[in-house]
């Protein structure tokens, strides 16, 4: 394998769930592409039984260690220590052993990544009720991957496409982000995205920063948390010589045909201001400032169709496909870097 050849990691997500399927479908049709080598951590011997189910004629290699030269084109690569027998699972069904499953599979991709055996780490999806049962009791999976990383502060950003967003606040009530956007807070935000640029191998990133109140505030007739608390943040970082303009009206931002009028990163201030505009099926999540690349699916296990080969891949192809770019791009910032 060259050395230019990245390696990206992909969980299974919950074996009681549609990752079985999705990801050795999706396996199958990249297993001979030069330029990517996929290692799937996750149960080989589900992997297996879900090939031989769909009819894939194409050798499942399980690998207890995994060293970056062993893995090769023509079949599904599966770092599998020997940990736990998801066949046990039943498909469609919370339970605490998918909890258990699901979330060993990102504990063991994120040690790898940590470890640099893998460029990037795509995470399939889990089960938050079967991950309760299994005692992990996070607000999502990002907040469990901060936690491995070594508590590290990290911030939820969105692409579709070529549009990537970054979240103010995320899982918060419309009426509590309202009221952290406070010069301060908005100012720490902008300062660690900027700060952060290489990792999303953007040296020379340009951020745009969404409005608040509709038409950017009207001159103050329809909110002033533009005129007190955003201009003064953004100007402060401006002096700075952070590159950040705003706020922008979101409709003249975020709406199409903009997608972020060219700018490298947009914050957007709640979840559903950016959400709301973007196809979910085609939509990455990126959780921005972990020591290492880790990405998700922007829809869930689907446990009502699990286990009866109809489930669409083509959102776990988005995600591989924008988490190869970001392994690339940090890779070629490193070696700038150097």
């Amino acid at each position: 394998m060259s050395d230019e050849t990245l390696v990206i990691g992909l969980t299974m997500g919950d074996p009681a769930g549609i990752g079985p399927e999705i990801t050795t479908a999706l396996l199958a049709e990249r297993c001979n592409d030069k330029k990517i080598r996929p290692i799937l951590i996750g149960c080989a011997a589900t992997i297996e039984a879900t090939s031989r189910r769909r009819g894939l004629d194409l050798e499942i290699r399980r690998h207890s260690i995994l060293d970056r030269e062993a893995l090769s084109a023509g079949g599904i690569d599966v770092y599998d220590p020997g940990t736990f027998d998801a066949t046990v699972v039943k498909p469609g069904e919370v339970s605490r052993d998918a909890g258990k499953a699901s979330m060993l599979y990102n504990r063991q991709g994120a040690e790898l990544a940590m470890a640099d055996k893998i460029d990037g780490l795509v995470t399939s999806p889990v089960t938050k009720a079967s991950a309760k049962m299994a005692g992990y009791d996070y607000p999502g999976q990002a907040e469990y991957f901060a936690e491995l990383a070594g508590d590290v502060a990290f911030s939820t950003i969105l692409i579709w496409r070529n549009f990537k967003a970054a979240l103010f606040t995320t899982h918060t009530p419309l009426i509590e982000a309202c009221r952290a956007v406070t010069k301060d807070n908005l100012l720490k935000k902008i300062r660690y995205l900027h700060e952060k640029r290489f990792e999303l191998g953007a040296p020379d990133l340009r951020l745009a920063v969404a409005s608040l109140n509709p038409h950017a505030g009207e001159f103050g007739t329809m909110g002033r948390e533009e005129i007190d608390e955003m201009e003064p943040a953004i100007a402060e970082a401006r002096a700075e010589g952070i590159a950040v303009d705003g706020p922008f009206p979101v409709n003249a931002l975020i709406s199409p045909p903009y997608n972020g009028r060219d700018y490298d990163l947009t914050l957007a201030l709640y979840h559903d201001q950016v959400v709301a505009r973007m196809n979910m099926n085609e939509t990455t999540t990126l959780t921005f400032g972990l020591p290492f690349i880790r990405t998700s699916v922007g829809h869930g296990s689907a446990l009502d169709i699990a286990g009866k080969d109809i489930a669409d891949y083509g959102a776990l192809g988005a995600t591989y496909d924008h988490t190869a770019d970001l392994a690339q791009a940090r890779r070629n910032n490193r070696k700038t870097a150097l």
